[in-house]
């Protein structure tokens, strides 16, 4: 199992476009000062008024938002192309057949991807920081370390999607839906099917208050304070239900 990791991790860093997506995920994270100092710029010019930006902010600001601008959508496009290339380039069916269980290759899959989301938040949190301190003073205030449970949490909740993915991309075999996924959750789009489903659901259970989006793994992703509580179980059972559906059925399934 320890090599079967191994092997997906430097697959991942082979994997086209992972690259490409970590760069552009720095490269944003670094522009999202500049480019707020330039708006401000502009307003200032179009009304004639003044627009400064604050000149301080806080580190648990920044430490809260791993994945800023469209980060999330990066990431979630990277774990679809990784999780699909083996079966895009053939590789799958010469190292499922030498496992005990052809599963153990979704598992690795889906551990594989924990330092890639690592490495993402890492990516955009440095470019967050370096993009900020030649316009802002950083300031370490009293909130850093509840920003910390925060960032952790996102992370998790990154987690949880990339389970979703693998279904889709390593065990339905879909790269297609796997990249249109990514771009839904990644921009928080699903929002508009979930308020659909909302109110369906409240023409069949009037006054009942009940918001699917709230305990959807995307909208908790997006949103600035996640509760602890909703975000760790909403975390754990997607990736329990997700990541053990695609097991068994990969285990049963004919690799093509």
């Amino acid at each position: 199992m320890g090599n079967l990791i191994r092997m997906d991790l430097y697959r991942m860093w082979k994997t086209k476009g992972f690259l490409v997506c970590l760069i552009l995920a720095f490269v944003l994270a670094l522009s999202l000062m500049p480019f707020a100092k330039l708006m401000a710029f502009i307003a200032g010019m179009l009304t004639e008024e003044k627009v400064p930006l604050p000149e301080t902010v806080d580190l648990s600001e920044i430490l809260r938002d791993p994945f800023p601008l469209i980060n999330g959508m990066l990431v979630m496009l990277s774990l679809s192309a990784f999780f699909y290339a083996d079966s895009e380039n053939g590789y799958i069916k010469n190292i499922a057949g030498q496992m005990p269980k052809k599963g153990y290759t979704i598992l690795s899959k889906f551990i594989a991807a924990i330092p890639l989301i690592l490495l993402f938040s890492l990516v955009g949190l440095i470019g967050h920081v370096l993009g900020t301190v030649f316009f802002q003073k950083i300031v370490v205030d009293a909130a850093w370390l509840d920003s910390i449970r925060i960032l952790l949490l996102k992370m998790l909740l990154m987690l949880s999607i990339s389970s979703i993915l693998l279904l889709v991309c390593a065990v339905y075999q879909s790269k297609s839906l796997g990249s249109v996924l990514a771009v839904l959750m990644g921009l928080g789009l699903l929002s508009l099917i979930y308020l659909a489903i909302d109110s369906a659901l409240d023409q069949v259970l009037p006054n009942k208050g009940f918001a699917i989006s709230e305990y959807m793994p995307d909208q908790l992703l997006g949103s600035s304070n996640p509760g602890t509580v909703e975000a760790l179980a909403v975390s754990l059972v997607t990736i329990a239900l997700f990541l053990t559906l695609s097991i068994k059925v990969f285990d049963h399934r004919d690799i093509k």
